[in-house]
C-alpha cells in the first residue's frame, strides 16, 4: 500500500492499493459510514428511449459513496464495498459497488481511530507471503500463508501402496513434483512432517529453494500446516507475517487459560476486567470491532493494548470459541 496524499484535519487519506493483503487492510478500516472516493465504471445513461443493447456500455466516472456494506473475497485480489452514491453524477441516492484491486487509488474519508491508523501504518510495511509444506512419504500438502488466512494450495500423493507391502514408490518423481510446485511460487519455505521424509526432500531440493527451515510437527496436511504455526515455526521465517502473530497470541492465550495465569476471556469477564483497570493487553476478533467499540475505547483509555484477530484461520476460530474476546491481565481477579 502507498499513501499518495494525508489531510488528517479532515479526516482524508488517499491511498494506492498494491496488492491482495492491501485489499485486505483496507477491508478493517473501511466502515459503515465512511466516505469512499475513486474512478470506476458505471452503466451510461441512455438519452433518448431507445431500447438498449444487451450489452450496456460502460462509462468512466468518478464518484464518491457513502459506505453501507463490504465484501472480501478471500484468495482473490478483490474487494467489494457498497454504498449510496453522494457526488460524481446525477444518480444520487443511486447505489454503486467499488471493485477494489490492485493497481486502483482511492480515497478514504472518516473519523480516524487510534486503531485504523495502525492497521494502516501496517498496511505500509513489507509482508512477504510463507509456503509451507507438511508430508510425509504418502503426501504432501502445500499451503500458502497471507496476511488475512492460510490458503492450501496443492496437495500431491506419492501412490505408495500400504505399508504392509515391501513394494518401493518413485520418491524421486514424488518429490519432483512438490518441488515443482514450489519453485512456481518463489516463497520462504516451512518443510515440516512427522517422519524423516522432509530431511530428503531437503536434501534432494538442494539449492533450488530459497531460504527455508525444516521442522518436526506430529502430521502432514492441513493440520501439519496449522500445526506449524501455533508452534512458531513461521515466525522463524518471517517474524511479520500477521497470521503467524496472531496464532502465538491465541496459543499465548490457550496456555494462560490451561496453567491458570491471569487471564479473562468471553464478554462479561473481559468487560469486569476492563472496569477495574486489569487489562494489559486486549484480544478481540476483527468481526466483532464495530459491536465492541466503546468496550476497547475504554481499554485503551486504562492502558490497554489491543491485538486484533482475524477469523478466517484456525486461530480466529479457537478465539471464537471462547466469545471472541480475551485479555491479559496485570494482575489475577478475585
Amino acid at each position: 500500500m502507498k499513501i499518495l496524499a494525508k489531510d488528517m484535519k479532515r479526516g482524508i487519506v488517499t491511498i494506492q492499493i498494491q496488492s491482495r493483503e492491501d485489499c485486505w487492510h483496507l477491508y478493517n478500516v473501511v466502515e459503515r459510514g465512511d466516505f469512499l472516493s475513486a474512478s470506476t465504471y458505471r452503466s451510461k445513461k441512455e438519452s433518448t428511449d431507445r431500447i438498449r443493447s444487451k450489452k450496456e456500455e460502460k462509462e468512466k466516472v468518478f464518484l464518491k459513496i457513502q459506505v453501507e456494506d463490504k465484501e472480501f473475497q478471500k484468495f482473490t485480489d478483490r474487494l467489494r464495498i457498497r454504498g449510496k452514491i453522494v457526488e460524481g453524477c446525477e444518480e444520487i441516492g443511486a447505489y454503486h459497488t467499488f471493485s477494489i484491486e490492485p493497481g486502483m487509488k482511492i480515497t478514504v474519508e472518516k473519523e480516524w481511530k487510534e486503531r485504523h491508523l495502525r492497521r494502516l501504518k501496517d498496511a505500509l510495511k513489507s509482508h512477504p507471503k510463507i509456503a509451507v509444506v507438511a508430508m510425509d512419504d504418502e503426501m504432501a500438502t502445500i499451503a500458502k500463508i497471507h496476511e488475512y488466512g492460510v490458503e492450501e494450495v496443492a496437495t500431491i500423493h506419492s501412490h505408495r501402496p500400504g505399508k504392509m507391502y515391501a513394494h518401493s514408490y518413485d520418491e524421486r518423481e514424488y518429490f519432483g513434483q512438490v518441488l515443482s510446485k514450489l519453485k512456481e511460487m518463489r516463497l520462504p519455505l516451512a518443510i515440516v512432517g512427522p517422519g524423516f521424509e522432509k530431511e530428503r526432500f531437503a536434501v534432494f531440493a538442494g539449492n533450488e529453494l530459497r531460504k527455508f527451515v525444516v521442522d518436526t510437527v506430529s502430521h502432514p496436511g492441513m493440520a501439519g500446516v496449522y500445526e506449524a504455526l501455533r508452534r512458531g515455526v513461521v515466525e522463524r521465517i518471517m517474524k511479520e507475517n500477521r497470521v503467524a502473530r496472531e496464532t502465538r497470541i491465541v496459543e499465548r492465550i490457550m496456555e494462560y487459560i490451561a496453567k491458570n495465569m491471569p487471564v479473562a476471556y468471553g464478554r462479561e469477564e473481559v468487560e469486569r476486567a476492563v472496569t477495574l483497570g486489569a487489562v494489559e493487553e486486549m484480544v478481540i476478533l476483527n468481526s466483532m470491532l464495530n459491536e465492541e467499540e466503546e468496550l476497547i475505547k475504554k481499554a485503551e483509555e486504562m492502558g490497554a493494548k489491543l491485538e486484533i484477530v482475524n477469523d478466517w484461520h484456525e486461530a480466529g476460530e479457537k478465539l471464537a470459541s471462547l466469545g471472541g474476546l480475551a485479555a491479559f491481565l496485570r494482575y489475577p481477579l478475585t
